[in-house]
């Protein structure tokens, strides 16, 4: 058994392409295997609500509050994008769509852990009646933004993040191999 090089590219020749191939059966369940790793996947991005993460909110010692975030699809994080950016009229002229502009990255970040905190927790701290008034806030995540300094959103974004899948390492490793 040879290999045939051409060109720094190796082309295997077909005695040993013919040993690589795998049996249709064990095809079959390798297909099995992935389909139901696929559905599970699936299924668990469902049910979004039941991933999610208590975080603290300590200061000096002293914790002041808690609250619950799950993770964010990728839908959701345009929306915040969106909200968080101007459009501007394009210099083609108004039948060509609009174009992006400056985009607030502060309200971006409130925007974020609005979205990512569990309903439950929403209604108990961001939209509660009773902070929009005292601070004469229209929006929850304006709440966000009077609460937190940029280091502890920072710090939420980070878990939001990992909830969501962008700290998955297992996955990146299984790319590289």
């Amino acid at each position: 058994m040879q290999n045939i090089i051409h060109d720094d590219i190796e082309v295997a020749t077909e005695e040993q392409q013919g040993a690589a191939i795998p049996e249709k059966e064990e095809l079959l369940m390798r297909e099995d295997e992935l389909l139901r790793g696929l559905f599970a996947a699936e299924s668990e991005k469902d049910n979004v609500d039941e991933i999610k993460k208590t975080l603290h909110v300590n200061r000096r010692g002293k914790t002041y509050f808690k609250f619950d975030v799950r993770p964010l699809d990728e839908r959701e994080l345009l929306a915040c994008r969106k909200r968080a950016t101007k459009y501007h009229d394009n210099p083609a002229g108004k039948r060509f769509p609009r174009i992006e502009g400056e985009t607030d990255y502060a309200l971006l970040r409130s925007l974020k852990i609005y979205t990512a905190t569990t309903e439950e927790y929403k209604k108990l701290l961001w939209d509660n009646p009773a902070v929009l008034q005292k601070y004469n806030l229209i929006n929850g995540y304006d709440v966000i933004d009077l609460v937190f300094f940029a280091g502890e959103k920072d710090a939420i974004i980070e878990q939001i993040d990992e909830l969501s899948g962008f700290d998955n390492t297992d996955l990146e490793n299984y790319a590289k191999n």
